[in-house]
């Protein structure tokens, strides 16, 4: 008998974590629901009692915690990435720096400024 390895062990628990984070967007999908954040609580709901079996399973209910966790905080804001540049880069005419002359901006020479 071939003696399984640990790194198999491993292997399996994160695709059933990755499987359940998926799961719990296909369970989202038909719950007939209106409202986006009770819709959101159903796959960590499913997925406590999912914790509580043996094997894969376990680890299904891990990744739909995860998963459903994530779009709760996601229908309450909270970790969302906004994007509020202080100025970009194509906004910028030119710089003015009090007591700095810039030469290139200049269209007259040093010879025609005497």
């Amino acid at each position: 008998m071939a003696k399984k390895s640990k790194m198999t062990g491993k292997v399996m628990q994160v695709v059933g974590i990755g499987a359940g984070a998926v799961a719990s967007g296909f369970v989202t999908k038909f719950v007939p629901l209106q409202n986006e954040k009770i819709k959101a609580g159903i796959p960590i709901a499913l997925g406590f009692f999912l914790l509580g079996q043996k094997g894969i399973m376990s680890d299904l209910g891990a990744g739909m915690i995860a998963g459903g966790s994530l779009k709760m905080a996601q229908q309450f804001g909270i970790g969302e990435v906004v994007e509020n540049p202080v100025m970009a880069l194509d906004e910028i005419d030119t710089i003015e720096v009090d007591g700095f002359d810039d030469p290139v901006s200049d269209d007259t020479t040093e010879e025609e400024e005497m």
